[in-house]
């Protein structure tokens, strides 16, 4: 009698183990909507042929991200005076691991020292408790001396968080 009870109750915690953990993978897979924000700043003016430059940052995204750190390497696309694309490749560092994508966007000078920039990202992977982080969404920055610091704000759905 004792040895079935032991296999029963054994039985029994394996089955809510494995309910917890596809419960657990079921709603990492769901898509979560999250704004993070971005305080960026240049490295220098990008160099070189294709032009390109380096930004490090602060990083502030909801939930269990929290707060960390960006670096990015963009190249940039001169398309008119004051205007053209840039494409970028970052990564931000958290406490609990990193995420990692691309951005494709467009910049315009409105001004002497404003300028705008708009773009597509896509994450494309992470470390950490971020591993299977996929997805992307639009991101929106705005400088006013120039583009050597920048603001943005990034609306994302990412699965795997």
């Amino acid at each position: 009698m004792g040895r079935k009870l032991t296999i029963a109750a054994t039985l029994i915690t394996a089955a809510l183990t494995l309910g917890a953990a596809a419960g657990a993978a079921a709603e990492s897979a769901k898509a979560k909507r999250i704004a993070c924000t971005f305080e960026l700043s240049s490295q220098g003016p990008p160099q070189g042929t294709p032009p390109r430059a380096v930004s490090f940052g602060l990083v502030a995204c909801p939930g269990s991200f929290g707060h960390g750190v960006h670096y990015g390497t963009s190249t940039v696309t001169p398309a008119a005076p004051g205007q053209g694309a840039v494409a970028v490749r970052f990564k931000k560092y958290f406490n609990r691991g990193t995420f990692r994508g691309t951005v494709a966007g467009t910049f315009a000078a409105t001004s002497p020292t404003n300028i705008v920039y708009q773009g597509k990202v896509t994450v494309t992977g992470g470390t950490g408790a971020f591993r299977q982080v996929k997805g992307g969404g639009k991101i929106n920055c705005t400088s006013s001396d120039g583009g050597a610091h920048r603001s943005c704000k990034a609306n994302l759905t990412l699965k795997g968080i």
